[in-house]
């Protein structure tokens, strides 16, 4: 896997803590599906980083829609799929099964059985895509950076031990010029009483 730097553009990588599952909304065979030649598409990464980026930036919704776009404004930024090492995801499947609380049975007609992916590592990048001033690009960049870092969870069956991840910013990397920008523009635009973490709490740096 190879990383290309560009000044204009994130790249993060992904480390996996455990298998993981991006599901199709389609069936297999009885089978909940994945897309194994895309286990992480662009449009999950983009939607987990603008959430992550509403939770650190509370009540800044003109920034995150500068960032990440809304219905009538388009994002200067396009997000790629998480590409991973060759041969370095598997496909599995889990079975779950629904327990009857009064006899400790299994409930008729209650097994379920989805594919999940297993990886170590992946990496995405988010590049600019439209015409921004170098001030509007530094912002963004510490946006996305921050945003990155505060992904934590991916994917489906979060709370049955799927999906958890550490995310780093390789390029441009989390360090304190990039965290004192981020908490400078947190603090002009977003109501810092309220008691939210913080992107130096929430970004591992590089």
């Amino acid at each position: 896997m190879t990383t290309a730097l560009h000044p204009q553009q994130l790249i993060v990588r992904i480390e996996f803590h455990g298998p993981f599952r991006v599901g199709t909304g389609q069936s297999r065979l009885g089978v909940a599906a994945v897309d194994d030649d895309t286990p992480l598409p662009s449009a999950s990464v983009k939607g987990l980083m603008r959430a992550s980026a509403r939770r650190l930036l509370p009540g800044a919704d003109a920034v995150v829609d500068a960032v990440f776009g809304a219905p009538r404004r388009t994002s200067p930024w396009y997000w790629s799929d998480a590409v991973f090492p060759e041969d370095g995801v598997r496909t599995k499947p889990r079975a779950r099964i629904a327990i009857d609380s009064d006899s400790g049975t299994t409930r008729e007609n209650h097994l379920f059985v989805a594919d999940e992916h297993w990886a170590r590592e992946a990496e995405f990048t988010v590049t600019r895509a439209a015409p921004l001033s170098p001030e509007e690009t530094g912002e963004h960049l510490a946006v996305l950076a921050c945003a990155a870092a505060g992904v934590h969870s991916l994917g489906g069956d979060r709370r049955r031990g799927l999906g958890w991840v550490t995310c780093t910013p390789v390029s441009p990397r989390v360090d304190d010029a990039l965290l004192d920008r981020f908490e400078s523009l947190r603090a002009r635009s977003t109501d810092t009483r309220q008691n939210l973490p913080t992107a130096r709490q929430e970004a591992p740096r590089g």
